[in-house]
């Protein structure tokens, strides 16, 4: 044991020496190696143990210590894994980086040189690794001057371990540091001195594969590691030199492959990688730190995962780029619960799980990414110093980068490629610090991707999204939970509720491939909610500005690719649900699109646009923070709805469809569209915001067109570009409302179905087949079948403009418009006006708003506008009726009817009620038949109730005002250059209207335009209610012309201003408005075939209530002058000419009360009329006829035809200015208005508007047109009645028609056209005329009147008299004739008479008997207007022959004959019981019985103004007969001598004194005369007089002949104030002619007539003339010749001589009368009557015979000679002419006597007033049965017009003949005796009432009337029968007769006789003197003869006379011896 124990011991130190031996022999080793190859010294402190270790570089000042180093084994330790362990104890190494680059050299050179020496064995490697291992306690590294000279890098490691392992083909290297500690430090005082901090714990596995010396595997664990980097490190230039230190050579043959071919970037460095690499990371902490400002950032992360594996053994995918394959391999990431924190411990990014991988497999590449919460919140305000400190940094590093990177081509990825991605819940909030902040936030994201490449490149993808949100706003930051279902937050800009992108892309291989590339895409898209605002805008233009403006390079490429992808065949399927865009203001609210379902369906040839429910809606206020999201049809108020839309577009024929589904609504506003247009501003503004943002090197699209338009006036016109196939449109509507409010109240709305339109290259087609417009919620304007056509070009229009060659376009653009029907409808008292105005005001507000600032061309310039063919099937325009007066209507005509009806009840009840009581007799109980009489009666109330309810069940009610209708309208209307612009329009407009002055300064012109037009109406129709006549009937109308339409720009103050209420915040909007009227200038040629206008009074009230409402139609003037009449305002507003053809017109003027009468009317019927209308002057030519229409046999009466007419009215506008001056019109807003005179209103139209209108008449039918017919006039007695009824009708004052308080009508009456008239003046020429008056049909009795050329004129003036009396009443119209002359010729008048009972026809009957009654040569009348009293007394003493009216006749032939005489009385006998039955049945017949002798004054006579100047005096002739003073003396003297031969009677001045005792002449020689009324001159006069029982005629003739009237001044008689009247009548050159002979021969039974030379007075004999010898002279008895044709003279005739009985004579009559009718005007002007004091003694006398009628008639000679048949005819004349009374006369008087006495017998008034009562009924009863028997007479002969031959209604009209015949006479027995027993019951109650006053009062006696003839001295000589042989002679002088009748029916009847004698004639008579007064009578005062008598009233009847008193000188002078002989006068 000991020897072992010493072996032991001496190995051991043989051991131990040769380990100290082998220590020192690899120290001093190590220490050369050192020296040698490291240039370091190596130190080892210890011998035995190795301590203190020190290795240090000199060159570079780097040492290594190491404090201890041991081996060990885990047999000592466990804690140690392997065998043998190295163990380090505290290792310390510093360095310096400035000195250490030279380090690593001699590394890299010794590492390549032995490379190939380092060399081990597989398994002694093993080995090796399985026994060894490396342990370290504690390493410390000092690195110096890191960046600069003052940082120090110190690292410290705690309990390192180095393992290796290997199993024979890798070495595993495993190193592991539990606790690593790193600091950076720079010295410095004032910044801070650590500037990084680093702790982590780490281990490391390395695999090396053993051959290939390649790196195979890396496994990095890391656990707590934490980080701090401070702000110093950012400032320092260590991380500016890291890159550099980094930056690695990059190898000569990568470079050239770069260069070669394009590679992928990073497939490199892949094939760098070794082949698995695992990294794990856990509880990372990294903080970065800035002292200075006390901020940190803190990011913490709990787990980091990367693992990457590649497998070189598998098959590579292949292919993966043109030239590379990939190998298989498989990467993952994955981030757990990262957190980065600011110092506030706010979260900035929240992250909760990431993961990310990607597989490579043989196949395909596949790559995901998983995020899971990521909640982002960034702050500017925070980061920006972050983000400031590293910007230097980054910006060196981003040029340095820029700088090195080249543009790369990276080549096709060949190889499939499988991508998915799964996100959720992410939310980015981001505040910017000049942005509002916003934050991005979904729930999830999925993307699935593939890349595939069979033998195309097939890409398709999957991109789904779940609730995508991005707020904006200043709470978007802080996260919120997802908003509700169906809301939106306010602040979204968009939310995305899901999001589905399906698409797939295929792109075929191959270079000659023909097919082209196609792309799918299916996006289905839910919840879209999209808001835009400012604040949207501003912060995403902030982070497109972040992210980096773009150049325009891109637009470039992206335009170049584009056209390069031109063969892509691509096909979209889109669909949206619940989509809602809303844009976002806050001045004005929130607006609103909603869209229920949107579809897109896209391909390359066709696309499609799908909507469904999308609606427009505004939210005007937003108070809410959230938005309910509804369906479309659940959004209340929406601007626009619509619930289909679909859109369609062919991109191969550039074809565009558009269809509206039902529903389409718009609701529109002036408010609203000020929202909207704010609205879109503001998104304009967004848009252009974002666009600067995009491209700012990009021109503004105003910046380029400017450029364009300011060139184009300079005359450089842009190239000409190819001509671009335009695009066809098609849009379809199914139904459309447009809904607009013009105002709070106010609103228009149109409603269209199924509208079409239609665009094909340059035509435009749309077409409606129903489209309707409202005003207010009525329906107004409807429209059918509408098409509009807009064509380039027509040829209907070419064929149009051939009529007009003035025009010098030849071709234009066409406006086609063609309607089926147009209806237009206002309801009653709708106030349409007011929502046009309102309208009218929007539209210029929206042109303002729109249009103000755009540069408009001048009109001159601009484009010639498009011409318009407008064609109209029917249009009606409607007035409707007041529903109230409608059913009043139909509720009268149903109680009308039903009285009818119940009336034929009540008489069969009566029938069955009669034939009971026949049964039953008085069985019949009375109780029964008061039950059956009640139940009829309550069985009628039934049955009008039911109709009244039943009323409108099977007619509609009627509800048409007025209605205008229009059928087959067509309207052209023709632009042309040479009337284009307003220079041009202007020429138009002087030439269509020169009368009127333009002003000096020009006319500046708002609106002109001016076309050529044609028009055709196939029938114009214009009825009133349901009246049975039109009130316009036109057919086939055809019109021509220019019409020219100009408005005036008005001066500042004619524009007023219009208020728009928009509300807030815009407030009120002021429109100024122009005020002057839009005029219209025409030139108008038109032709019609048939013009009916028809109007009457009874259409006056429905006409004043379509006058409401046509004032309805246009809104009053702003200016406050009073309105314009219509005439007025016609002449404001229309100028120009306008002719007419016309070739049938009428005129209806209805005649009676009723508006449903068609039978009763005035027909104006023309002929070929011409009609003209000029300025001031209306011009008609034609044939007149005038027809009187009536339901009788009268019926087309033509009362007046006038052939060959030319009807002027010239209208004389009075004005105070230039009444054809209309510009100098200057209306005035009311702001504007100028001071006026205090009670005078203003008034813009003073100078224009007219005071009064002088319309001058003139009908000249001297115009013949080729055909010569004669006017001529036909008049029945019923026509003049009937016209009597027309005039009433006519004249008739009208009442007010709903208006006053209740009618809500207080507007001033208007004024009428007939009160408009001051003076009216008429003239007719005619060359010819007949007038024809017939009494009746049956009577056949009548007048002809034929003149053969006449003219009459006529003028009168009106004056508007105010009524006395508070009481607003209408002025009186009051019109005076001031001056009217006449002049007719060859006048001539007949008699007729037919011995026809009936004749139907209107034509002149051949056997009618016409004879002679008038004739004249020249009738001459003259009206003069009255004078004032100035110039009445200069008329006075100056010219007292000036009377108003003067009638001039010449030549007058009068005949007086049996037929005559029957035939004038049977007239008057027709008129008077006309008269009288009028009269009769009149309600006034019997109120005449009060005895007042008062009557009603008659209306005020009119003064005669004097701006009328009065007519020059007529010097009428006088008639004293004395000649010419002048004339020679010798013929004077001769021709004094003939006249005193002549003469055998001289007067004494004796004689005077009983003339001047005729109270006749003493009553007309006052002078109180005030106006000489009227002046009758006749000229050479005479008058044939023939008997019926004799042959022969006499004719009376006179030279001259007077009558004259006039009119004293009014004065008191007794106390009664009377005015006075006196006519005057001289008839001068008097002669009685008579025929001598028995039988006188007629010729042809024509009539005798004197010759004028016979006639004429004081003539100049022709002494040489042998038939002036045969004529006896002048004498009495002397024989003149006649003649038969007043044209031709007697010598030319045989002509029968008539004998003169009666020589020339003078008679004088006056007639004086006394009125009660006084002037009013007069009576002002009279003083009151004086009272005496003694009136009791009064001259009774005096008093009776103050005022009294009076008639006087004074013969002063007379020289008569008859033979005994003259004096028969005389006799017969007398009798059977003068005093003829008819046989009818006798019995009327019996009749009326009988009456008289019954009714004295039956003295009970009102019994007698019964029986006229019930006798008047009678009477009325007849007529109106005669009435219906004339009226279906009248109905049948209109049935037999089409129907000659029916017997049934010949043998009815008949019947209804005789039956009418009978009821005439009836009529006439009835009403003769109604009208004796009227007339006796009057004289009756009058003679009663007589009684009672003479009972009274005897004194009140009065005169009433007195009658005088008086002649001064007449000789009668009797002839044998040739009338030259005296018989006897008969001379009385003095002869007075006068009769005075009193007030008590008394008369006094005197006779007195001055002188007279009888002398016998006889051959061989005794006596000579036969009777004479037996005393001479030598004073004129003596009386031969006197006799008076006194009669008393009639009683029965019998005259009773009560004294008479005779008185008589007659003494015998002698005897014949033959007694019978005597001659005695009979």
């Amino acid at each position: 044991m000991p020897l072992f124990f010493a072996a032991l011991l001496a190995l051991l130190l043989v051991a131990l020496s040769a380990l100290f031996l082998g220590r020192w022999l690899v120290v001093r080793l190590a220490t050369k190696w050192c020296q040698r190859k490291l240039q370091a010294e190596l130190k080892i402190g210890s011998f035995f143990w190795i301590q203190n270790v020190s290795l240090k570089f000199q060159q570079h000042q780097q040492t290594v210590e190491i404090d201890s180093l041991w081996i060990s084994s885990k047999l000592l330790s466990h804690d140690l894994p392997h065998y043998v362990a190295l163990c380090f104890g505290e290792v310390r190494i510093r360095t310096d980086l400035q000195k250490a680059s030279g380090l690593f050299a001699p590394f890299s050179q010794s590492t390549g040189v032995h490379q190939k020496e380092l060399s081990f064995s597989p398994s002694l490697l093993k080995i090796f690794c399985q026994l060894f291992s490396i342990h370290v306690d504690s390493i410390n590294i000092m690195v110096l001057k890191v960046a600069t000279s003052e940082s120090l890098w110190h690292i410290q490691i705690r309990d390192s371990s180095f393992l290796l392992d290997s199993d024979g083909k890798r070495l595993k290297c495993e190193v592991s540091l539990s606790q690593i500690n790193s600091k950076v430090l720079k010295s410095g005082q004032l910044e801070d001195t650590c500037l990084a901090e680093l702790s982590l714990t780490l281990k490391l596995c390395l695999e090396v594969g053993i051959r290939s010396r390649q790196l195979k595997a890396i496994t990095v664990d890391v656990w707590t590691l934490h980080a701090e980097l401070h702000e110093g490190l950012f400032h320092s230039q260590l991380l500016r030199q890291g890159p550099g230190l980094a930056s690695k050579p990059v190898p000569c043959s990568e470079v050239i492959e770069n260069l070669a071919e394009p590679t992928l970037p990073g497939l490199y460095l892949l094939q760098q990688l070794p082949d698995q690499i695992k990294v794990k990371m856990e509880i990372t902490s990294v903080v970065l730190s800035m002292n200075s400002q006390k901020r940190h950032l803190n990011w913490t992360l709990k787990l980091l995962h990367f693992l990457y594996h590649r497998d070189e053994d598998q098959l590579p995918l292949r292919s993966f780029t043109a030239n590379s394959d990939m190998a298989q391999m498989s990467t993952e990431l994955l981030l757990k619960d990262g957190l980065l924190l600011s110092q506030s411990r706010q979260r900035i990014v929240c992250l909760s799980s990431l993961k990310a991988s990607v597989q490579v497999t043989t196949i395909d590449l596949a790559a995901s990414l998983v995020l899971n919460t990521c909640i982002i919140h960034y702050r500017h305000l925070e980061f920006s110093h972050w983000l400031h400190m590293l910007a230097l940094e980054t910006q060196e590093s981003s040029s340095s980068v820029l700088k090195q990177t080249k543009r790369r081509t990276f080549p096709q990825i060949l190889a499939p490629i499988i991508f998915s991605t799964s996100i959720s819940n992410v939310n980015v909030s981001i505040q910017l610090g000049d942005t509002p902040p916003f934050a991005l936030g979904f729930n999830s994201i999925s993307l699935d991707y593939q890349h595939l490449r069979p033998q195309s490149i097939h890409q398709r993808g999957v991109l789904t999204v779940d609730h995508l949100c991005w707020r904006v706003g200043s709470d978007s930051h802080i996260q919120r939970a997802p908003h509700p279902p169906n809301m939106h937050v306010w602040g979204e800009a968009l939310v995305l509720d899901s999001f589905t992108l399906q698409g797939s892309y295929n792109q075929p291989l191959g270079l000659s491939s023909t097919q082209s590339d196609t792309l799918f895409l299916d996006c289905t898209i839910r919840g879209l909610q999209v808001e835009v605002s400012d604040t949207c805008a501003q912060c995403l233009s902030r982070i497109l500005s972040l992210m980096g403006p773009q150049s325009g390079k891109s637009a470039v490429s992206r335009e170049s690719s584009f056209g390069e992808s031109v063969s892509l065949l691509w096909k979209v399927d889109l669909k949206v649900e619940n989509m809602n865009l809303f844009t976002l203001s806050a001045l004005v609210g929130a607006s609103e699109i909603r869209l229920d379902t949107l579809t897109v369906l896209g391909s390359a040839e066709t696309s499609a646009v799908g909507v469904q429910g999308l609606v427009l809606a505004l939210v005007k206020s937003v108070t809410e923070k959230m938005q309910p999201c509804c369906k479309a049809p659940d959004i209340p108020t929406p601007v626009l709805s619509l619930s289909m839309l679909s859109i369609t577009y062919h991109s191969s024929i550039r074809s565009l469809e558009v269809q509206c589904g039902g529903g389409l609504t718009l609701l529109w506003s002036p408010p609203d569209h000020m929202y909207l247009y704010q609205h879109i501003l503001a998104t304009l503004q967004c848009r252009d915001l974002l666009r600067a943002t995009l491209f700012p090197e990009t021109v503004p699209l105003v910046a380029l067109e400017t450029p364009e338009t300011a060139c184009e006036p300079e005359g450089c016109p842009p190239e000409p570009s190819p001509p671009k196939r335009l695009l066809n449109l098609t849009l379809e509507v199914s139904t459309a409302k447009l809904t607009a409010f013009v105002a709070e109240d106010r609103f228009i709305t149109l409603a269209a179905e199924s509208v079409s339109l239609s665009r094909h290259g340059g035509s435009l087609q749309a077409y409606c087949p129903e489209l309707a417009a409202g005003f207010d919620g009525n329906s107004i304007f409807s429209f059918k079948e509408v098409e509009v056509q807009l064509l380039p070009e027509l040829e209907e229009m070419i064929l149009h403009r051939n009529p007009f060659p003035v025009l010098q376009t030849l071709r234009n653009r066409v406006w086609l418009l063609s309607l089926g029907s147009v209806s237009v409808e206002f309801p009653y008292q709708y106030d349409f006006s007011r929502t046009l105005d309102e309208a009218v005001g929007v539209q210029k507000w929206l042109k303002g708003l729109h249009g103000g600032t755009r540069s408009q061309a001048s009109p001159s310039s601009a484009r010639l506008p498009p011409d318009l063919l407008l064609k109209v099937q029917h249009f009606s325009w409607v007035f409707l009726d007041d529903i109230f007066e409608v059913k009043l209507r139909d509720n009268y005509e149903l109680m009308k009817d039903e009285s009818k009806e119940s009336a034929k009840r009540l008489q069969l009840l009566d029938a069955k009620v009669a034939a009971l009581r026949k049964q039953h007799g008085e069985l019949l109980p009375a109780r029964k038949i008061e039950e059956l009489y009640a139940s009829l009666e309550h069985k009628n109330i039934e049955i009008y109730i039911q109709r009244s309810r039943r009323l409108y069940g099977n007619t509609p009610m009627r509800r048409a005002l007025l209605t205008w209708s229009l059928a087959g309208l067509e309207l052209v209307a023709l632009a042309d250059a040479s009337f284009h612009g307003p220079e041009r329009v202007v020429e138009q407009v002087r030439e269509l209207d020169p009368g009127s002055p333009l002003p000096a300064a020009g006319v500046d012109l708002v609106t002109q335009w001016c076309r050529m037009l044609k028009c055709g109406v196939k029938t114009f129709l214009v009825r009133i209610r349901d009246y049975p006549r039109y009130l316009f009937e036109i057919r086939d109308w055809r019109l021509m012309g220019r019409l020219v339409g100009t408005e005036q720009s008005g001066q500042p103050c004619s524009r007023r201003r219009q208020i728009l209420h928009l509300g807030l915040p815009w407030g009120h909007v002021a429109v100024e408005r122009n005020m002057p009227p839009l005029k219209f200038y025409h030139d108008f040629h038109s032709e019609i075939f048939q013009y009916t206008v028809v109007w009457g009074p009874c259409w006056d009230p429905a006409w004043t209530l379509i006058g409401q409402s046509v004032d309805l139609l246009t809104k009053p003037s702003a200016d406050p002058s009073p309105p314009l009449p219509w005439w007025d305002k016609s002449r404001l507003l229309f100028h120009g000419g306008w002719h007419m053809d016309i070739e049938q017109a009428n005129l209806h003027q209805l005649a009676t009360e009723d508006p449903y009468n068609t039978t009763e009317n005035m027909h104006w019927e023309w002929n070929h009329l011409s009609f003209h209308w000029k300025p001031g002057q209306f011009v008609f030519k034609g044939d007149l006829d005038v027809n009187v229409r009536t339901a009788s046999k009268y019926d087309d009466c033509c009362f007046l035809h006038l052939p060959d007419l030319c009807m002027t009215l010239d209208l004389q506008w009075l004005c105070h200015g230039n009444p054809h001056d209309h510009h100098g019109v200057t209306l005035r807003a009311p702001e504007f208005l100028p001071e006026v005179p205090l009670g005078q209103l203003h008034d813009s139209y003073r100078a224009f508007r007219s005071e009064n209108l002088n319309l001058s008449i003139k009908m000249d039918l001297t115009w013949h047109s080729g055909t010569i017919s004669q006017p001529r006039i036909l008049l029945y007695s019923s026509t003049l009645r009937w016209m009597q009824n027309f005039w009433a009708t006519w004249t008739s004052v009208t009442r007010p028609i709903c208006r006053g308080k209740l009618f809500n009508n207080l507007k001033p009456s208007k004024k009428k056209l007939g009160q408009h008239y001051k003076q009216l003046s008429y003239t007719a020429l005619f060359p010819q005329l007949q007038v024809h008056y017939w009494a009746s049909f049956a009577q056949q009795r009548g007048i002809q009147i034929e003149c053969s050329q006449g003219h009459v004129f006529t003028r009168g003036t009106q004056r508007l008299i105010p009524q006395a009396g508070t009481v607003m009443r209408r002025l009186i119209s009051d019109w005076s004739v001031t001056q009217m002359v006449s002049d007719l010729s060859q006048v001539t008048v007949y008699l007729m008479a037919s011995p026809t009972e009936e004749n139907a026809d209107h034509c002149l009957d051949p056997l009618v008997t016409k004879t002679h009654l008038l004739s004249l040569s020249s009738l001459t009348y003259q009206r003069h207007s009255n004078r004032t009293a100035e110039e009445e007394l200069s008329t006075r003493v100056g010219d007292p022959a000036f009377h108003t009216h003067q009638l001039h006749l010449v030549d007058l032939r009068a005949s007086w004959t049996t037929t005559n005489r029957d035939i004038a009385f049977g007239l008057y006998d027709g008129y008077k019981k006309a008269a009288v039955l009028k009269r009769n049945l009149s309600t006034e017949a019997l109120k005449g019985l009060k005895i007042d002798p008062q009557m009603p004054a008659k209306k005020p006579k009119q003064s005669v103004p004097t701006s009328v100047p009065a007519p020059p005096p007529v010097n009428t002739p006088s008639f004293s007969g004395q000649p010419d003073k002048a004339s020679s003396g010798g013929a004077y003297m001769l021709q004094k001598l003939i006249e005193e031969t002549d003469r055998f009677v001289v007067f004494t001045e004796e004689e005077s004194g009983v003339s001047d005792q005729l109270c006749g002449i003493a009553a007309c020689q006052t002078d109180d005369i005030y106006n000489r009324n009227c002046l009758i001159e006749l000229v050479n006069c005479q008058m044939v007089l023939r008997g019926a029982e004799t042959e022969g005629c006499v004719i009376v003739s006179a030279a001259k002949a007077q009558l004259l009237q006039c009119q004293h001044h009014p004065a008191w008689y007794g106390d009664t104030l009377k005015q006075k009247t006196s006519w005057t009548c001289l008839l001068d050159g008097m002669q009685y002619f008579a025929t001598t002979e028995s039988s006188p021969t007629e010729l042809d039974g024509r009539q005798l007539w004197l010759e004028v030379k016979n006639i004429e007075e004081h003539r100049q004999r022709s002494l040489d003339s042998v038939q002036e010898l045969m004529e006896s002279g002048q004498a009495v008895g002397g024989m003149v010749t006649t003649t038969t044709d007043w044209n031709q003279p007697a010598e030319a005739q045989q002509a029968q001589q008539v004998q003169r009985i009666i020589s020339r004579c003078s008679c004088r009559m006056y007639y004086i009368s006394y009125s009660h009718d006084i002037d009013p005007e007069l009576a002002t002007q009279i003083k009151p009557p004086e009272v005496h004091e003694n009136q009791e003694k009064e001259d009774l006398l005096k008093k009776q015979e103050g005022a009294v009628d009076t008639f006087t008639l004074i013969h002063h000679e007379l020289e008569i000679s008859t033979n005994p048949a003259q004096y028969a005819m005389i006799l017969d004349i007398v009798n059977n002419l003068l005093l003829h009374v008819e046989p009818k006369r006798k019995e009327h008087s019996e009749k009326k006597q009988r009456v008289r006495f019954q009714l004295e017998i039956s003295s009970n008034p009102e019994e007698q007033r019964s029986s006229i009562l019930h006798l008047q009924e009678a009477v009325r009863q007849h007529v109106a049965q005669i009435r219906q028997l004339e009226k279906q007479m009248y109905s049948i002969m209109k049935s037999l017009q089409d129907d000659s031959k029916n017997e049934n209604l010949l043998d009815l009209n008949q019947k209804l003949q005789l039956q009418l015949n009978q009821e005439k006479a009836n009529l006439q027995l009835e009403s003769e005796e109604l009208n004796i027993l009227i007339r006796c019951f009057k004289d009756f109650q009058l003679q009663q009432a007589n009684k009672m006053e003479l009972r009274k009062q005897q004194e009140d006696v009065s005169v009433v009337r007195r009658t005088e003839f008086y002649f001064a001295q007449a000789r009668w000589r009797l002839t044998e029968e040739d009338g030259q042989l005296g018989i006897a002679e008969l001379e009385l002088q003095r002869f007075l007769y006068s009769k005075v009748n009193k007030s008590d029916d008394t008369a006094e009847h005197l006779l007195e006789l001055g002188w007279f004698t009888m002398n016998n004639l006889l051959p061989n008579a005794v006596y000579k003197v036969v009777l004479r007064p037996q005393s001479s009578c030598q004073s004129g005062r003596q009386l031969a003869l006197r006799l008076f008598s006194k009669v008393r009233p009639p009683v029965g009847g019998i005259s009773v006379k009560e004294h008479f008193e005779p008185f008589s000188s007659l003494g015998k002078c002698g005897a014949s011896h033959h007694p019978a002989d005597t001659p005695v006068l009979p």
